[in-house]
C-alpha cells in the first residue's frame, strides 16, 4: 500500500470532513485528494519519476502536507527539511541529496537564491504558501492540469523517504527508505491509537519530521489536523480547549513549557485522547505531573529517521498505570514495547552477542521499516548494521516483561575516573527539583579524574535554586561520583530543529583547546 492510498482513506469515508485546516487555509479530504492528484500528475507530466528527490520547505501548513503527498504519490523520494534548521545544513541536504524540486513557503524566501547556486540538480522551485516574484505560485505552476486519478502504480520497494538524520553530532546524513517504509510506518498508528470518532490532531512540532508521521497517521482514521505555523505554547492550549484537540504530538521540552505556563492551571484538556511524547527522553517527575494535570493521557514512542516512527510505543493505560502503582513505577522510564511493524528489537553488546533482560548493551532493530543504508556512505552504513542488524546508537535494556529503557546515547557517555556515567540518569535526578524546567549533563576536562560532570540546568519561570543545592539535590538521588561537580544556569538549552538537545554545543567551549574532545 502507498502511504497516499493509505492517507486517503479519509476521502474514501468522509470525503466532505475538513482534512486539514489552521496556517494555510481549510481542505476537505475531496479537495485535498484532488490537490495531491494535480501535484502528483504535473510532476510527471514533466517528466519527473522514481529516482528524482523532492523536498518542501515550509512550516506547517496544509498545502506543504499535500505537497508532500502529491510527490510522493507521483513516485518520487521525499527529502525532509526543516524551516529552523541551519540555511548550510538547508543547501548540505538539498545538494548532497540531488534534489530535483522544491516547494518553498515565502518565509523561506530569502534562501533562494542561495538554494539555486548550491542546487544544481533542481529543475522546479514552487511557491506553496504567500508569493514570490522569482518562482511560480503553486495555481500559476498547475495550471490547468486535471485531477482526474492518476493511473501510476509507485513500485513499493521504489525509494521513497530520503531523511536527514538530527545532526546532534555534526552534518546531517541522508538516510535512503522505499516507500512501503513510509505507509508501514504511518500503519503502525491504526495498532497504537484508538478512537470512537474521527480524532483532530494539532500539528505543532515539524511535520517534516515525526510530527508529519502523526499527521500523515490521521487519514486511516479521518481525522483532521491543524496546523500550527509557528510553535507558541499559550496558543496551543487555547486551541486544544476551542477546538476540542484529541491528538498532540509534542517533545518533552515543549510538554514542560505547557505544564509550566500560567494558562494550564485553568485550560481546558478534556478533549485530549493521545498526548504523544517523543524525540527526547521524558523525565518521570514530569510525566507523573502531566498525568495529574490532563488525565490518562500521556504515551511515549521512540523512532528514528533510520529506522521508521513509532518503533515503540506505550500507550496512556500503562502509563497511568505506572504513576497510580509504586511497583510499576519504573516503566515511566520505559519507551514502551516494540509496534506490530518491527520484526525484532534486542540488547546487543559490541561483539554482536545479544543480552539477557536487565543487561545494558546497544539498542538493535530489524523490520520492514529500517532504511537501506546512508546516501553515498558506505562505511557508515556498514558500521549501523553490523551483525545483520540496525544499531540505534543507543544504549538502554529491556526487563522480562519486554518494555526498552533507553538510558543514553553512546556518544553521551562520560568517563570519569574509570567508571561510566549515564548523563540520562543525573538528568532524571536533577528534573525531580521543584524548581527546574529541564536539563542537560556533560563531561568536561578533569585533570585528576579525565572528565567531570557538568549540568547545564534551565530553571522554571520565576523559580530560583543554587548550585550548590542541586548538587545536594543529586547526590542524594545518584550519590557523590555520579552528581555533578558544577552547574551552568542557562537560559534555554540549545536544540535542534525538532528539539533535540545539542550537547555538542555545550561541550564544545569545555573541549575546544583540548587535544581530543567527546561524543
Amino acid at each position: 500500500m502507498h502511504i497516499a492510498d493509505l492517507y486517503f482513506r479519509g476521502f474514501t469515508n468522509h470525503p466532505d470532513r475538513l482534512a486539514l485546516t489552521g496556517e494555510g487555509g481549510d481542505f476537505s479530504y475531496r479537495e485535498a485528494h484532488a490537490l495531491t492528484q494535480r501535484i502528483a500528475r504535473r510532476l510527471r507530466e514533466g517528466g519527473l519519476t522514481s529516482g528524482d528527490r523532492f523536498a518542501v520547505l515550509s512550516p506547517n501548513t496544509g498545502p506543504a502536507l499535500l505537497a508532500m503527498l502529491g510527490g510522493l504519490r507521483a513516485g518520487l523520494a521525499w527529502s525532509n527539511l526543516n524551516m529552523r534548521a541551519a540555511v548550510p545544513d538547508i543547501l548540505h541536504i538539498l545538494a548532497a541529496g540531488r534534489c530535483s524540486v522544491l516547494f518553498f513557503h515565502e518565509a523561506a524566501a530569502g534562501m533562494l537564491t542561495a538554494i539555486r547556486e548550491a542546487v544544481p540538480t533542481l529543475r522546479e522551485v514552487v511557491c506553496i504558501g504567500g508569493t514570490d516574484a522569482s518562482a511560480p505560485s503553486l495555481a500559476q505552476w498547475l495550471g490547468s492540469t486535471s485531477d482526474a486519478l492518476l493511473d501510476h502504480r509507485v513500485p513499493e520497494d521504489a525509494q521513497g523517504f530520503q531523511g536527514a538524520t538530527g545532526g546532534t553530532t555534526g552534518r546531517s546524513k541522508l538516510t535512503v527508505g522505499s516507500h512501503r517504509s513510509i505507509a508501514t510506518s504511518v500503519l503502525a498508528w491504526a495498532t497504537c491509537l484508538h478512537f470512537d470518532e474521527p480524532p483532530v490532531n494539532l500539528a505543532v512540532a515539524p511535520i517534516t519530521h515525526a510530527g508529519g508521521f502523526v499527521a500523515l497517521g490521521m487519514g486511516q482514521f479521518s481525522g483532521t489536523t491543524i496546523m500550527m505555523g509557528t510553535p507558541d505554547v499559550g496558543q496551543m492550549i487555547d486551541i486544544i480547549g476551542q477546538q476540542r484537540v484529541s491528538v498532540l504530538f509534542l517533545p518533552p521540552t515543549l510538554i514542560y513549557m505547557m505544564l509550566a505556563h500560567p494558562k494550564a492551571a485553568s485550560a481546558d484538556f478534556s478533549s485530549l485522547r493521545y498526548l504523544i511524547a517523543a524525540a527526547s527522553p521524558f523525565a518521570p517527575e514530569k510525566i507523573i505531573e502531566a498525568v495529574g494535570r490532563l488525565g490518562p493521557v500521556v504515551c511515549q514512542a521512540f523512532g528514528q529517521t533510520e529506522s521508521g516512527f513509532p518503533t515503540t510505543f506505550m500507550s496512556p493505560r500503562e502509563i497511568a498505570l505506572a504513576v497510580q502503582e509504586p511497583a510499576l513505577r519504573h516503566r515511566l522510564l520505559s519507551c514502551g514495547r516494540p509496534t506490530a511493524i518491527v520484526e525484532a528489537m534486542a540488547i546487543m553488546d559490541d561483539q554482536g552477542r545479544l543480552l539477557a533482560p536487565g543487561e545494558t548493551g546497544e539498542v538493535v532493530l530489524r523490520g520492514p521499516t529500517m532504511m537501506s543504508g546512508y546516501l553515498d556512505d558506505d562505511a557508515a552504513t556498514a558500521e549501523i548494521s553490523q551483525f545483520g542488524w540496525h544499531h540505534t546508537g543507543d544504549v538502554g535494556r529491556r526487563d522480562a516483561d519486554g518494555y526498552f529503557y533507553i538510558t543514553d546515547r553512546k556518544r553521551d557517555l562520560i568517563i570519569s575516573g574509570g567508571f561510566n556515567i549515564f548523563p540520562f540518569e543525573v538528568e532524571s535526578a536533577l528534573m525531580k527539583h521543584p524548581a527546574v524546567q529541564d536539563c542537560a549533563v556533560i563531561g568536561v576536562p578533569d585533570e585528576k579524574w579525565g572528565e567531570a560532570v557538568k549540568a547545564c540546568v534551565q530553571l522554571k519561570p520565576d523559580a530560583h535554586a543554587q548550585a550548590d543545592e542541586l548538587i545536594d539535590w543529586a547526590k542524594q538521588q545518584v550519590g557523590s561520583m555520579k552528581a555533578p561537580k558544577s552547574i551552568d544556569f542557562i537560559a534555554s538549552l540549545p536544540r535542534s530543529p525538532v528539539g533535540k538537545v545539542l550537547k555538542r554545543d555545550l561541550r564544545a567551549p569545555y573541549w575546544q583547546s583540548m587535544a581530543r574532545g567527546v561524543g
